[in-house]
């Protein structure tokens, strides 16, 4: 004989949740107004039609409120995976370019300066005070 074990715990109401119940009201109000309108008719085949799509229409918003009853009660408690949890190690700059992996950023700049032509840092005009960016053009 298999037991059956009702654990209820509470799951906030996810967007799922929250559209199944603005679904049921929609419907319930859809209901209203066709047994409205039913109530209304004058024919009998129109009050039948009206008063059993009402009836059709509340046993569906029923289902909707029951489903979302059963996700936040009655679903298994949303729980993070461990595996999605931890995220794999992200690679580094030497696995990705391997031949970088010597590379000195002093030598490369005394390189560089050994290098170049053109005047010296020193001997560019110096900045004039008060000036920012292009204001000074």
């Amino acid at each position: 004989m298999t037991r059956y074990r009702w654990d209820m715990a509470f799951n906030p109401p996810g967007f799922r949740t929250v559209i199944l119940l603005a679904l049921g009201f929609g419907l319930k109000t859809l209901s209203n107004v066709l047994e409205r309108a039913g109530d209304l008719a004058s024919d009998p085949g129109t009050r039948l039609f009206n008063h059993v799509s009402a009836l059709a229409v509340l046993i569906a918003a029923a289902a909707c409120f029951i489903w979302a009853l059963k996700l936040m009660f009655f679903d298994k408690p949303r729980e993070r995976n461990q595996a999605e949890a931890t995220p794999e190690e992200a690679l580094k700059h030497s696995d990705i370019y391997p031949d970088e992996a010597n590379f000195d950023p002093d030598a490369a700049l005394a390189r560089y300066m050994t290098n170049r032509t053109g005047a010296d840092l020193d001997d560019l005009p110096a900045p004039k005070p008060g000036r920012f960016g292009r204001k000074g053009l």
